[in-house]
């Protein structure tokens, strides 16, 4: 059995595993855990961005901006690459860094891929693919014969098309390409201009989790993974970390070598950029690739089981060393989650004051560099999580055994199932209770851009549905009726603290009017 499928049973018994702990530096605010983007990594006229967590072997990074410029996350001016023999910082990017594949040449694709033709292998859920052609920022079939095949949807941004020739070895020997060798994950992040979202991720890879452990055909963790339309500056440390822990890395061990499009200024320009080690030209067959069906395409938006999903929140705890959840009484530390941006809850100090009659309350605000450790610790330590729907409620299902999340929603948030994303992926742990308030009324809702109000503010909830109103309203901030607040708190925590199971304590998700 490869070694990456032995970690489930590994993560069960982590005595048994050598952890390096790597401790973090950090700043804390009396308001709560903020960390400042950069911080002791300044430099004279520019700043650095952080580099914790886990990373490719030999490709290790840290973004640069100038100092006095915005950071902008589709405008990252350059990447500083840590060199392992000087132990220091450098501009030079390490071969660690670049997937260029083997040069094809004539006779070779008939030794390697017996033909070059692409064969495809579909479920309900994923398809593999033999012999996969890209060029240019496109992914081609490559087909010959005197059937024709028509292309399709391979994932939400990305049409696969066919590539019909008579014969399919004699067109390749006309070609300068390069092959990719062994299985591949291929990752197309379908909110890629949200990405920054780490909501997103979660979508996207818990069901690729319980994919990559149920397919006997595919290595994992695999040889390489593609990942598309994204800058490195995008990867986080949490992304990093469920990534790590979906492809089946072991505690201390580096990520597979990453393949992404060469990086532009412009988003859409970076859809259709080559990738990178590659000529623009240059064509490339990836041997064996996976590819996820997401949600747009049929596919899920968390783990296949409860088993998968308990698997995976132990083996994240490991990556850091922690222990796993495991149920115990519900600690009475209620984690209010702060956004400094937008979805601000407008009467904020006054709902701290009420949860405080309920126990000890603790603010925390996560941002783009906070650890990834310091946010687990959180987690495993928080009896009740309240939040505004935003993307660090990610962090939900990482919760112990029996503790609680309460999700603020904005009024109007229910186009596809949006208000319900971090509930579905709790759900499926099978011992997380999750309760909801939603704002109803637009006196409510505090349009910060004050168009968005004069255009939307009236319409009612199945009316939002369109792509304007629904950005409208990922740009608001809340103010919460402290009346219902408390009558849900009381209605469900003393069952919570109680530890009252899912059944007994579940209620109702508070309906859209």
């Amino acid at each position: 059995m490869p070694w990456g499928k032995q970690l489930l049973t590994w993560c069960l018994f982590p005595s048994l595993i050598i952890v390096v702990a790597v401790v973090f530096p950090w700043t804390q605010s009396t308001q709560g855990v903020w960390y400042d983007w950069g911080g002791a990594n300044r430099g004279a006229g520019r700043r650095v961005g952080v580099a914790n967590g886990v990373f490719p072997a030999g490709c290790k990074w840290r973004d640069v901006q100038h100092d006095g410029a915005e950071k902008e996350f589709w405008a990252v001016e350059g990447y500083e690459y840590w060199d392992e023999v000087r132990q220091r910082w450098t501009s030079k990017r390490p071969p660690g860094c670049i997937v260029q594949g083997f040069a094809g040449s004539e006779g070779w694709a008939t030794k390697r891929l017996g033909s070059p033709r692409t064969e495809v292998d579909c479920t309900v859920t994923h398809c593999i693919y033999k012999n996969l052609w890209y060029n240019n920022g496109r992914f081609f079939l490559l087909v010959d014969g005197p059937d024709a095949v028509e292309g399709w949807q391979m994932t939400r941004n990305q049409d696969l098309n066919v590539l019909h020739v008579d014969n399919a070895t004699a067109f390749v020997d006309n070609l300068e390409w390069r092959v990719v060798t062994n299985d591949t994950l291929l990752f197309d992040f379908v909110y890629f201009l949200h990405p920054t979202a780490i909501g997103h991720w979660g979508e996207m890879m818990f069901p690729l989790f319980s994919i990559l452990k149920r397919e006997p055909q595919f290595q994992w963790p695999p040889a390489q993974f593609v990942l598309l339309h994204l800058k490195k500056v995008h990867l986080l440390e949490w992304a990093r970390a469920v990534i790590a822990t979906t492809l089946g890395v072991l505690p201390s061990r580096a990520l597979p070598p990453l393949m992404m499009q060469q990086e532009v200024d412009s988003v859409w320009d970076q859809i259709l950029s080559p990738l990178e080690g590659f000529g623009q030209r240059e064509w490339v067959c990836f041997e064996r690739a996976l590819v996820v069906r997401d949600m747009f395409l049929g596919g899920e938006r968390t783990f296949l089981s409860q088993e998968d999903a308990r698997a995976f929140r132990s083996m994240i705890y490991a990556q850091y060393g922690l222990p796993p959840p495991t149920k115990r009484s519900v600690p009475r530390l209620i984690t209010f989650q702060r956004k400094r941006a937008n979805r601000r809850v407008v009467n904020e100090e006054q709902l701290i004051s009420l949860l405080k009659e309920y126990g000890q309350v603790q603010v925390v605000e996560f941002n783009a560099s906070t650890p990834f450790e310091e946010q687990l610790r959180t987690m495993a330590a928080t009896g009740v999580f309240i939040s505004v729907h935003t993307s660090n409620l990610a962090n939900a299902p990482f919760l112990q055994p029996g503790s609680a999340v309460i999700e603020i929603l904005q009024r109007n948030w229910i186009w596809d199932n949006l208000d319900r994303s971090f509930q579905i992926q709790t759900a499926k742990m099978g011992d997380i209770h999750h309760y909801a308030w939603r704002a109803r009324f637009r006196n409510q809702t505090i349009y910060i851009n004050k168009r968005d109000g004069e255009r939307f503010g009236d319409w009612e909830p199945l009316q939002c549905s369109t792509e304007d109103c629904v950005e409208a309203h990922t740009n608001v901030d809340v103010i919460v009726n402290l009346d219902e607040f408390r009558a849900l708190l009381d209605n469900r925590l003393p069952l919570v603290f109680g530890g009252a199971s899912l059944d007994e304590a579940a209620l109702l998700w508070p309906p859209i009017e």
